[in-house]
C-alpha cells in the first residue's frame, strides 16, 4: 500500500497508533463479550430450527467464518474484476 502523505501534511486522527491501539482493544473486549454472552444458558433458544444452532457460541463462529470467506473472496474477486491504474488516463 503506497502512502499518499505529502511530507508537510499531519497524519489524520485515525493514523495515530494510540486510537489505533485503542480501537483494536476495544474490538477485541467486544467480541470476547458477545461470545461470553453467547454461553449464558438463558439466552439459547430451547428448540433450535437446526442441531447445530444449539451450539453455545455457533453464531460468533458461522459470522466470523462468513466475514473471513468475504474478505478472502474480495481478494480474488479485485484480481478478475480490477483494472490498472493507468485505465483512464489511456483515453487521452
Amino acid at each position: 500500500m503506497s502512502d499518499n502523505h505529502t511530507p508537510d501534511e499531519k497524519p489524520g486522527w485515525a493514523d495515530n497508533p494510540t486510537f489505533i491501539r485503542i480501537f483494536i482493544g476495544i474490538l477485541t473486549i467486544s467480541a470476547v463479550a458477545a461470545a461470553l454472552a453467547g454461553l449464558n444458558p438463558a439466552r439459547h433458544n430451547p428448540h433450535p430450527h437446526f442441531g447445530i444452532e444449539g451450539f453455545p457460541i455457533f453464531f460468533a463462529i458461522y459470522g466470523f467464518v462468513a466475514f473471513a470467506f468475504i474478505v478472502l473472496a474480495g481478494q480474488h474477486l479485485r484480481k478478475l474484476v480490477g483494472r490498472k491504474e493507468e485505465y483512464y488516463d489511456e483515453r487521452e
